[in-house]
């Protein structure tokens, strides 16, 4: 049975949690909910950073029209880059914390 902690919250965004059994991260946004491990967290969130980073600034920010592939045969996301600048804002929160944990770990007496 998981136990989540909580990584990041916004009602008006979506969440980060993860088990403190198994581990799996999950995040919520919009209408989608993906489970990830901590390293597959991590490859997501910095491959998240390197698509906003190739993006023409020109677009309009609310236009949907970034594709983010998945590995699910003709399955994608669309966003807008706002909707990618909120994603990473929450993911990069939630990392944020992970390695605040983390550090916390190293440092804690049992």
């Amino acid at each position: 049975m998981c136990h989540y902690q909580t990584l990041f919250h916004d009602d008006s965004l979506g969440y980060v949690v993860r088990c403190n059994e198994c581990e799996k991260i999950q995040l919520g946004y919009g209408n989608m909910v993906i489970t990830f491990s901590q390293d597959d967290f991590e490859a997501f969130r910095s491959w998240l950073v390197r698509i906003r980073e190739e993006q023409d600034p020109a677009i309009s920010s609310g236009l949907r029209c970034i594709l983010i592939p998945t590995p699910c045969e003709g399955m994608k996301l669309l966003l807008s880059r706002r909707e990618l600048d909120e994603f990473i804002v929450m993911l990069e929160t939630a990392d944020n914390e992970l390695q605040s944990l983390a550090l916390i770990r190293l440092f804690s007496v049992d």
